[in-house]
């Protein structure tokens, strides 16, 4: 009876019999963990690098006075911006960083940068600077630049956007590319709205002397000139400022070191879980073969 009751107890586990059973099977778990090694290097080497190029910006938003009072109600009801600088809406950092986003802007850049060979690369042959097949459409581009760019605002000044700062993040598989892409990202995007911002002064500058020829109201014309005025300080802060909408605090150089994948870190993640899988491999079929074993002689 107590021989019975003493082969239902339960063993102790042994942490030294443990060890020593690892040590006994050292060779299947070096030869495991080697190749796990091995193989999640071979993996790791054929992925595809990102680098990632930032850049610091801040708002050139000079919103001033609006005028005197019957000139910025004339201006209102005319539908004419009447400030005697530079619109809010056109320098608003999140309205700008709207703009940098949109797809206009951005197919205008790819053409104008010739981004187009270096988006498409795979189908691009630079012996007979032709597509290998049917040419990619520019919209396909547009998606690719688009999720390349990342904006984040600075949280401190996240109630105060128009002072407020920004960073620019562009993530491509070439450094110098990623560098080049964000830098004339905020080029051309103060190029683009100080057009912008002339070619409507320009237009409300027609109007307004339309209006002026039309009316013979001596307080009307004082106020259509006085918008003419703020008209043309527009348009002469758009053509002479070349940070019209972003500053660059600190412009973008091409990183040094990639982004992603961390390969030395991926390698050690899995050498590290192929050796515990050996492991408990081991502890597996210590469990498992005795079990089997004894099925197979009550059968």
């Amino acid at each position: 009876m107590n021989d019975l009751h003493s082969k239902n107890v339960e063993e102790p586990i042994d942490i030294a019999d443990l060890i020593q059973n690892v040590l006994d099977n050292a060779k299947f778990v070096a030869i495991m963990t080697v190749a796990i090694a091995a193989i999640s290097a071979i993996y790791i080497s054929s992925v595809e690098r990102t680098y990632i190029a930032t850049t610091l910006v801040k708002s050139s938003s000079q919103v001033g006075s609006t005028g005197e009072s019957s000139a910025a109600g004339l201006a209102g009801l005319l539908g004419i911006q009447a400030s005697a600088t530079l619109s809010p809406t056109n320098t608003d950092i999140d309205s700008t960083m709207a703009m940098m986003y949109s797809r206009p802007f951005i197919q205008d850049f790819i053409v104008k940068h010739g981004l187009m060979t270096k988006i498409f690369e795979d189908d691009w042959n630079k012996e007979n600077n032709s597509w290998k097949s049917e040419e990619p459409s520019l919209i396909d581009a547009y998606e690719v630049i688009r999720k390349a760019i990342k904006i984040e605002f600075d949280p401190v000044a996240w109630t105060r956007r128009q002072i407020g700062y920004a960073t620019i993040d562009v993530a491509w598989k070439d450094k110098e590319t990623a560098a080049y892409i964000v830098n004339n990202l905020v080029i051309d995007i103060n190029t683009f709205l100080s057009a912008k911002m002339i070619k409507e002064s320009e237009k409300s500058i027609a109007f307004l002397d339309d209006q002026f020829t039309k009316t013979n109201v001596l307080s009307v014309r004082e106020s259509l000139s006085k918008l003419k005025t703020e008209q043309l300080r527009n348009m002469m802060l758009a053509n002479s400022s070349e940070d019209f909408a972003l500053t660059v605090i600190d412009d973008a150089l091409p990183p040094e070191f990639p982004t992603s994948p961390k390969r030395v870190q991926f390698v050690f993640i899995a050498t590290s879980l192929g050796f515990l899988a050996s492991i408990i491999l081991i502890f597996l079929k210590d469990s498992i073969v005795p079990i089997l074993k004894r099925l197979k002689f009550s059968l």
